[in-house]
């Protein structure tokens, strides 16, 4: 495989690039666009208000609010996808374009309650602004010389990822009402590792730990670029940024930049920001609770809690060593595991007179964009589970009373919003609910004589409110007045309705009776309170510690509300909410060719796959379904020249592709005395059929696809061999099938997976040229959750006239060179992984290791040498030591050391007993 140099693998770091899904867009889709100086917002037909405003806020902002980052701006495309029910949106580079994906996240705790294309508009169009204000110097110079490729990597090692996020979330938070800084959970991580004394470097803030629990770059990212701002004036992080991109500090620049500003270095600086916000955080607990679940020393989370008949409880359980599953837990605390839902886009379940439901993703085969969920519905007494019928766009789903139908929140592709009740039977709509306002609901609960529905919900202008809405006429009582601030789950029990909120500096539990009221604050705790159940006079809730979610339990008891202190209310200067200020130009919205910038060239980067050394051009369309290669290279065994193209098209089912490749002055020496030179054109056609078949617990992906090549060779020079077989046509057919059970954090692979890869090649024009490769991997269980047993097969079988020799891929006996002159040649082996340490260490911010873990393992195989006319057996047994790292506090990267005891002779040097050999993975770093 071709490997781009590492100029080209740190673009890998580019924000948002891994998101991208190739060829995911049906072609029957329409595609319109609004076209202005600022961006082009592209959007299925249907969405002209969604893109008009998408393109009127980011217009806004671009004129006036894009002086904190730096005065410059670049025109990008942004094209919203409304067919994945995923909550996300992202800006890249290479190319430069942006995703907002539109459906609304079906909690706000985490993310808040604006509207959800307001937050993505300022938030991703922040990066936008990040972007054309970072080509400056070294990275500009990088730009020019490798593209936008080049730009990404070297902005992405000058700027850590943590800035890139935290300067947006801080924007979202300085231009809108709300925005992730003025929402109490956002500060549940770090709030609970101070609450339990836990006192983390920088580098394990900025790295993570598979064993402990850290916040992520959001987070972090807001405390330091806020706290820059707040002290040192908005204009702080341009002077910061502007030296790092152009590495005016050539190591560390970033770093150097705010030592020599503030005289502190980036980890005095995250010290500095967390000791400012933590000076607001309360110490311990202004009201006592009972722990309902054990503190290990093990991050486990406990979440959405449910009283169960025998005074237990029913929950949702995860922690690092397993996935989650659904556990019941008796009044003694003894837990005991019921089931495991699949791959979701919501964690949440609901559990009512012994049954469990809840919604799993299901995903159309081909086209990544467009995916659904069904609800699972199961029976505790029977242990029965059933899917009910119809595929459809919904989140959160809760029982009736009765149990005999379920309200779910319906979102339409349209972003239309809406609570549907179905049979809790068959799936069938038995009633939706009017929604004029275009209202986005939030886990609804029915009142307990199932009649009406109560849910949180937010507003166009991101406010949110408690409502009840009645199933016989769908008039709406509002409970709790529409405010700014994020409401979370809601529980009614008899004819109170108890609901999380952010009311203060911390989420905690309030209560309102159905027939209208006031407010009552019920919980007074100092971190994150969430998921909560009532039963008789007691509450028990999950709170966020640095062991995770913990079930306590409290009286039912009102407390005084909160007040919400100064530092969830930041000024950063820009002047505050912009939303209710941006003006509405009605702009005119147009028909948008899929075949715009087809090519689209936005890199040219050195590879490296010795001995061939080359430079090549990148092209990738904005909507994603063409990719295309030039380029040329120089082979250093042959001195000979090669260019190459190659072209891919995925805007129809198959994806369709086809290519050309040209080499010059081939040489061969066939003896001391006869050297061979030839010219070689390859060219081909083909297509690929990508699948996706994921659903459940496990992710599926089935690929298949032909090529049809024709090679052509000719004498070069002053050669005077003359190939028997200069012209070779031949097919080229691959099949290749994963199927991976989920994971947890600890896992090294998973525990139960299958991987399939055949590929078979043949000539056609009657030249004698063959060769089949098959291989089989298993993944199992081992014996402690963090283990795993891989078991290996593999086959080749090749013509052996060698009138035209194919690539060998084949993967030998681990120790051994390849065996020569085989027929076929089949491999078994067995590998056992296990982790050794967690050291949770690095050095200098280059080089921080997460993992050090073991393989130990026995290869087997027979080659069958057609001249001997016997079978040859290379047997090997060994170990490999490896280390699971981040480089630069960013990239994953694995490396390790493999010694292989040799059980028979090496082919090559009879003398070998054993081999030493470095393993690395260079596919993690440069890849194509």
């Amino acid at each position: 495989m071709r490997k781009i140099l590492c100029l080209g693998l740190v673009a890998g770091l580019a924000q948002g690039a891994a998101a991208q899904q190739f060829g995911g867009n049906p072609p029957s889709l329409k595609w319109q666009q609004i076209n202005t100086d600022t961006v082009r917002v592209i959007f299925p037909r249907g969405l002209e208000a969604q893109g008009r405003r998408v393109a009127d806020v980011t217009s806004f902002i671009s004129r006036y609010h894009r002086a904190s980052i730096g005065p410059m701006q670049r025109k990008i495309s942004i094209v919203l996808q409304t067919q994945t029910m995923q909550s996300n949106g992202y800006v890249q580079l290479a190319p430069f374009r942006s995703e907002f994906y539109l459906t609304p996240p079906p909690a706000t705790s985490s993310v808040g309650s604006l509207n959800w294309l307001d937050q993505l508009a300022i938030h991703e169009y922040r990066h936008v602004l990040q972007n054309a204000n970072f080509r400056k110097g070294l990275s500009k110079a990088g730009s020019i010389v490798f593209g936008q490729l080049g730009q990404a990597a070297l902005t992405n090692i000058a700027v850590p990822d943590w800035f890139w996020e935290g300067d947006a979330v801080v924007t979202e938070t300085a231009l809108s009402t709300q925005g992730r800084g003025r929402l109490p959970a956002f500060f549940d991580g770090f709030r609970a590792l101070e609450l339990a004394g836990k006192d983390y470097s920088y580098m394990r803030i900025r790295n993570g730990s598979y064993r402990r629990f850290t916040p992520d770059h959001y987070a972090t990212g807001y405390l330091m670029t806020s706290y820059g701002r707040l002290q040192h004036g908005v204009d702080f992080w341009k002077g910061v940024t502007d030296d790092a991109v152009r590495y005016r500090r050539l190591f560390y620049p970033f770093s150097q930049s705010l030592k020599h500003r503030t005289g502190k270095n980036a980890a005095a600086f995250f010290r500095a920001a967390l000791g400012s916000y933590s000076a607001n955080w309360p110490k311990t607990s202004a009201q006592p609770a009972d722990t309902l679940t054990p503190m290990t020393g093990a991050v486990t989370n406990y979440k959405f809690v449910y009283p169960a008949e025998d005074k237990g409880w029913i929950v949702s359980k995860s922690d690092y060593k397993h996935i989650t599953a659904f556990f019941h837990i008796d009044a003694q605390g003894k837990e005991t595991r019921i089931a495991a839902p699949g791959i979701g886009f919501d964690d949440y379940f609901h559990y009512r007179n012994g049954r469990l439901a809840w919604t799993e993703a299901r995903f159309d085969a081909r086209w990544g964009w467009r995916d659904y969920s069904i609800v699972k519905v199961l029976d505790r007494h029977t242990g029965a589970t059933h899917t009910l019928r119809h595929e459809r766009r919904c989140f959160s789903p809760s029982f009736s009373p009765d149990g005999n139908t379920l309200a779910v929140v319906a979102v339409t592709e349209a972003q239309t919003y809406r609570l549907e009740v179905l049979d809790a039977t068959t799936g069938a709509i038995r009633q939706t609910l009017p929604n004029p306002e275009n209202w986005y609901y939030t886990y609804p609960q029915f009142t307990p004589d199932g009649s009406a529905l109560v849910s949180a919900v937010r507003d166009g202008a991101g406010r949110m409110g408690l409502i009840r809405q009645s199933l016989a006429d769908g008039q709406v009582a509002v409970l709790v007045p529409f405010a700014v601030r994020s409401l979370g789950q809601t529980v009614v029990d008899g004819q109170t309705a108890y609901f999380t909120a952010g009311y203060g500096d911390a989420d905690n539990i309030f209560a309102v009776p159905l027939a209208g009221g006031d407010v009552k604050q019920l919980t007074q705790r100092p971190n994150g309170v969430n998921h909560l159940a009532v039963s008789g006079d007691r509450l028990v809730y999950s709170e966020f510690t640095a062991e995770g979610y913990k079930l306590l339990s409290s009286p039912v008891a009102p407390a005084s509300i909160s007040a919400r202190n100064a530092w969830l209310q930041p000024d950063f200067g820009e002047g505050g909410d912009i939303l209710d200020k941006v003006p509405a130009r009605n702009l005119e919205a147009r028909k948008y060719a899929k075949t715009t910038g087809f090519f689209n060239f936005h890199s040219w980067l050195p590879r490296i796959d010795d001995p061939d050394y080359g430079w090549y051009l990148y092209g990738e369309n904005v909507l994603a379904n063409t990719q295309t290669i030039l380029g040329a290279s120089w082979n250093t065994n042959e001195n000979s020249p090669e260019v190459s193209a190659d072209f891919i098209y995925g805007g129809w089912f198959p994806l369709l592709r086809g290519g050309a490749d040209y080499r010059a002055q081939r040489k061969l020496d066939v003896n001391d005395t006869i050297r061979v030179e030839w010219n070689e054109l390859d060219a081909y056609a083909g297509l690929s059929i990508p699948l996706n078949l994921s659903g459940g617990k496990y992710y599926r992906y089935l690929t298949g696809g032909a090529d049809y090549h024709v090679v052509t060779r000719t004498r070069s020079g002053d050669s005077k061999y003359r190939f028997r077989d200069d012209n070779i046509q031949y097919v080229d057919a691959s099949l290749a099938f994963s199927n991976s059970r989920l994971r947890a954090r600890q896992h090294i692979f998973s525990h139960f997976a299958q991987s399939l890869s055949l590929r078979y090649r043949r000539a056609v024009n009657g030249v004698p040229a063959e060769q089949f490769t098959g291989g089989l991997s298993l993944y199992l269980p081992g014996a402690a959750p963090t283990h795993s047993l891989v078991l290996q097969g593999a086959y080749q079988q090749r013509d052996t006239m060698f009138r035209y020799a194919f690539t060998d891929n084949f993967v030998y006996a681990r120790g051994y060179e390849k065996p020569p002159l085989y027929k076929h040649i089949y491999k078994l082996g067995a590998n056992y992984h296990f982790p050794l340490w967690y050291p949770d260490w690095g050095f200098a911010n280059l080089l921080y290791f997460m993992r050090v873990r073991a393989n130990v393992f026995y290869d087997y195989s027979a080659a069958r040498n057609y001249r001997q006319v016997r079978d040859v057996t290379y047997a090997s047994v060994g170990g490999e030591l490896f280390a699971d790292t981040k480089l630069g506090n960013v990239l994953p990267f694995s490396f390790g050391v493999r010694y292989s005891r040799l059980l028979n002779d090496d082919p090559i040097d009879p003398s070998r007993t054993g081999r030493f050999e470095f393993i690395l993975p260079l596919q993690q770093l440069f890849a194509n």
